[in-house]
């Protein structure tokens, strides 16, 4: 979905509804293709109007995505049900019209290209940690001479006294400064 912003200004009474159903994988795939495997087609419906001289964009997004589990790679389908808010402008002297939690965007070209709004909408809604289904339960990944331990585990560690031990390529400059001192 792209719109030339001259377009829009024909909708400063009524605004121009949309729905649309966007195959929005092979851009998303290219800009974040470590983070999202597949994407399903997302379900986009809402409005844009004129208001002063600027656009405003209402949208509701579904859909589902396959991201990796952030613990053992393996694919994990995620929802999409997310609402986006927008404003666009073509002046900067605009953008002080807005409280600074709404989106203002300044456009280029007069061109709106919404597909983009949209594919970076969708990364934004993948969580920061995600597992596949079980791996809660599983045990944490380990490997000579290391291991993964959870955050409480970690504060458990802390609160008992345990030392970590520290496994450095300059853990060894430690020990030379402590026998520079007992000279």
């Amino acid at each position: 979905m792209k719109w030339n912003f001259s377009e829009l200004l024909k909708y400063k009474q009524e605004p121009m509804e949309f729905q649309e159903e966007l195959n929005l994988e092979a851009m998303t795939k290219e800009m974040f293709g470590d983070v999202i495997l597949s994407l399903e087609p997302v379900q986009v419906q809402g409005w844009a109007r004129m208001e002063r001289d600027d656009v405003i964009i209402h949208a509701h997004v579904t859909g589902q995505l396959t991201t990796p589990s952030t613990r053992s790679a393996r694919p994990v389908e995620f929802p999409l049900d997310f609402m986006i808010d927008e404003v666009y402008i073509r002046e900067t002297e605009h953008a002080d019209r807005y409280e600074i939690e709404e989106s203002v965007i300044l456009v280029k070209d007069d061109v709106i290209d919404f597909n983009e709004v949209l594919a970076q909408y969708i990364f934004l809604q993948i969580p920061l940690q995600i597992l596949a289904e079980g791996e809660e339960e599983e045990a944490m990944p380990t490997g000579d001479g290391w291991e993964v331990i959870s955050e409480d585990d970690y504060l458990a560690e802390q609160e008992n006294g345990e030392e970590q031990a520290t496994n450095t390529p300059l853990a060894g400059l430690a020990d030379l400064l402590s026998e520079d001192k007992d000279k």
